[in-house]
């Protein structure tokens, strides 16, 4: 008989500050790429001339949007979650950064502000004490606020 792995999830409920707060920002990144991306698709669609290609990367802007959306809400379940949503966060943050510095457009500039928001919140993810959250390696998971217990305590 073989021993299966059982894998690893997080009590949401000793959730340190930086995990929720890496929760909220993801949520909002992805709040705000479907919200951008829903006004310029409507206000391309009362332009006289349609151009495709707008078109699709308003839509790739939303999908976007409700992948970090998505991707947060499993976030908290799993450390290979957040890797995923990590990855994501990332190469669309570059991504965006070439697109915006490349067609020097405000619209984009947006857009990749938007998107610095989840990277924010993936950098937050992978601090210490919501590190030790996430993969389980933490001795107390309950420690919220992040704070260290050592010489510099009070």
């Amino acid at each position: 008989m073989t021993e299966q792995a059982v894998a690893y999830h997080p009590d949401p409920a000793t959730r340190p500050t930086q995990v929720r707060w890496a929760f909220r920002l993801w949520l909002g990144s992805g709040v705000l790429l479907v919200a951008l991306g829903v006004y310029l698709l409507i206000a391309s669609l009362f332009e006289t001339a349609w151009h495709l290609d707008r078109l699709a990367v308003e839509v790739l802007v939303i999908i976007l949007g409700l992948a970090y959306i998505s991707l947060a809400r499993k976030a908290c379940m799993g450390a290979q979650w957040r890797g995923s949503l990590a990855a994501l966060t990332s190469v669309v943050a570059v991504m965006l950064l070439v697109l915006t510095v490349g067609f020097q457009s405000g619209l984009l500039a947006a857009v990749f502000a938007a998107s610095v928001v989840g990277l924010a919140a993936t950098i937050l993810a992978y601090r210490p004490a919501a590190d030790a959250w996430f993969t389980g390696k933490a001795k107390d998971c309950g420690n919220a606020g992040g704070k260290t217990k050592g010489r510099n305590a009070q």
